[in-house]
């Protein structure tokens, strides 16, 4: 038996070469164990004390001698089934280890003022080039607020095939011009407010039209995969 594969257990280099040979001869003195061991001889008695200690050998006195006996190999046994028990545990905890991690990495909250900022979200929703773009709230938006650019960015949304839904209040059903990729539903014409959600992949960009308009992006599964939910409980309910 290889010593190294005892070091797996918890032994030392030295551990494990005495426990073997005990294993093999059964009874020895430190002047046999010395002889069959690749270990000085002082150091012996330190790795038989320690040995003891972890129960693996025992003494006895023969005829005023000291003998040294190893433990039932069983011993080891049950060391390796409490290890694979923990090793098991180990990765049991791992996947909520991994989501706490991902959680502390992913989540990012970024503010972008002015028109240049509201540019910069919009040209990161063209950067990610998601398959859909869940966009609910005001009725006056971004086509509203940067209308010769709206049109720019629309027209690459298009080119890359993302598709488009958006909720908005029936009160501009009419003004609303029908595009490729686009979908719109509409809820009663209390449904307006001073800001626009937007929400593709793992991020949520939330646009504020107020005199200095500015967007909030947040960068969050959890958050924007609870925002879709949201928003198709209200597409569920609002009419084409």
């Amino acid at each position: 038996m290889d010593w190294k594969l005892l070091e797996n257990l918890g032994l030392t280099k030295n551990e494990a070469k005495i426990y073997l040979v005990l294993v093999r001869i059964g009874s020895a003195s430190v002047n046999e164990i010395a002889k069959k061991v690749d270990v000085h001889r002082v150091n012996i008695y330190d790795v038989l004390e320690s040995l003891q200690k972890k129960g693996l050998i025992s003494s006895i006195i023969k005829t005023n001698k000291r003998y040294f006996e190893a433990a039932s190999p069983e011993l080891l046994k049950k060391k390796l089934e409490e290890k694979e028990k923990e090793i098991q545990e180990t990765k049991n905890l791992l996947p909520n280890l991994i989501n706490s991690y991902n959680s502390s990495k992913k989540q990012e909250i970024h503010i972008f003022k002015g028109v240049l900022g509201l540019k910069t979200v919009l040209k990161d929703i063209l950067n990610i080039k998601p398959d859909e773009i869940l966009d609910f709230g005001a009725t006056k938006g971004l086509p509203f607020f940067l209308p010769t650019y709206f049109k720019i960015w629309d027209s690459q949304r298009i080119k890359f095939k993302i598709h488009l839904k958006i909720i908005t209040s029936e009160k501009i059903k009419k003004t609303i011009p029908k595009k490729k990729l686009q979908e719109i539903r509409y809820l009663e014409k209390q449904f307006d407010n001073f800001s626009s959600t937007l929400i593709y992949e793992n991020k949520m960009a939330i646009f504020m039209w107020t005199e200095d308009p500015f967007a909030i992006l947040i960068e969050s599964k959890e958050i924007s995969d609870s925002y879709k939910n949201y928003f198709y409980s209200l597409w569920k309910i609002a009419k084409e």
